[in-house]
């Protein structure tokens, strides 16, 4: 708890929080809880691990095929293992997580795995940036909505860029990116900035076969499609489908996924909440509704994915330590493989 990101993450999202609740009528949260279909709640429980974990795992298990042919059973346990520890733990440590678990059960380098999230992520963004593009081109959206996209987008093509110019020109990307960290924080920092260019140049190679990458955009269209499915089945319960519409739900869901990347406490709870009421305002949703279905919703969702994360957790055998020191031991598993990687193709000054 004393790092600062886990800090930071915790007042945005007790920030968040003091603003979903503004103008929430209290004496009605209770009853239009009350009165939701739990059956709806009840399919959404059952369906989110499959959506999340599953489809995931299989994006996942596809963007590694290059290196090795993984079986699905060790991708869907490295996943939900690490969207468990996003639920419990602060700093959103998943992600390392997620890689430590799969080099741990696979004969997988940690660098290369995690370079497969980050690919996972960045098809995540498009999809995301690409379903709010066309939407805005059917319906009246906020002007707010618009500078997301836009933002989101080249943040997105940024990634890309940068990705592109580390590969080509590595001696000059390393270089002045060790030089920045020697300015800023001195010998602090050189396996974490290692470990983050590695990820880079292992993303990038696995981009080297364009049919998988078709493959994994079509998946994570189909992967956001299926939770905007889940969106809307929750709003049903609460009685607002009709009202927002498809239209609605997918909106929310989109807006919601890009907002949770921001740093938040364990689970994104007050972030989610936030960013459910300020999506659904869009389609005139009373907001104390909108902040319980967000309650409802958001803990069907929590719920199913920690539990079967956990289950995952248990069977891996892993310690609550290993998983703690998880993005510490990615961090310098990956700046010894760039090293032994990179090391030959830096110009003389650049290794110094």
């Amino acid at each position: 708890m004393k790092r600062w990101k886990t800090w930071v993450g915790v007042a945005i999202s007790a920030a968040a929080i003091w603003w979903a609740v503004r103008g929430v009528e209290w004496t009605l949260v209770g009853p239009a809880m009350r009165g939701a279909r739990w059956e709806l709640l009840a399919l959404v429980f059952v369906l989110a691990p499959a959506i999340n974990i599953g489809v995931r795992a299989v994006r996942w298990r596809i963007l590694l095929w290059p290196v090795r042919r993984l079986p699905v059973s060790s991708c869907a346990s490295a996943t939900a293992i690490g969207l468990f520890a996003n639920n419990v733990l602060p700093a959103r440590i998943g992600e390392f997580v997620r890689a430590y678990a799969l080099a741990r059960r696979e004969r997988v380098p940690t660098g290369t795995a995690l370079g497969g999230l980050f690919l996972e992520r960045m098809f995540d963004g498009f999809a995301l940036v690409g379903m709010l593009w066309v939407l805005k081109r059917l319906v009246e959206l906020p002007a707010w909505a618009d500078t997301t996209v836009s933002l989101a987008f080249w943040i997105f093509v940024g990634f890309l860029a940068f990705q592109v110019l580390l590969v080509v020109r590595p001696g000059t990307v390393i270089g002045s990116a060790q030089w920045i960290r020697k300015r800023l924080f001195g010998d602090r920092f050189e396996e974490a900035l290692e470990g983050a260019l590695a990820t880079f140049v292992d993303g990038f190679h696995l981009l080297r076969r364009p049919g998988l990458v078709v493959v994994s955009s079509m998946l994570a269209v189909a992967q956001w499609i299926l939770i905007t499915l889940l969106f809307w089945i929750g709003m049903a319960a609460f009685g607002i489908a009709g009202q927002a519409g498809p239209e609605g739900a997918l909106f929310t869901n989109s807006i919601t996924a890009l907002g949770v990347a921001a740093p938040s406490s364990p689970g994104f709870v007050g972030t989610f909440q936030a960013l459910v009421v300020k999506s659904l305002e869009a389609f005139d949703v009373d907001r104390t509704v909108a902040f319980t279905y967000s309650l409802g919703f958001h803990a069907a969702n929590y719920l199913s994915v920690t539990i079967v994360g956990l289950v995952a957790f248990l069977r891996a055998g892993l310690s609550w330590r290993e998983i703690e020191r998880s993005e510490v031991e990615v961090e310098r598993e990956m700046a010894e493989e760039f090293e032994m990687e990179i090391e030959p193709t830096l110009e003389p000054d650049a290794r110094g």
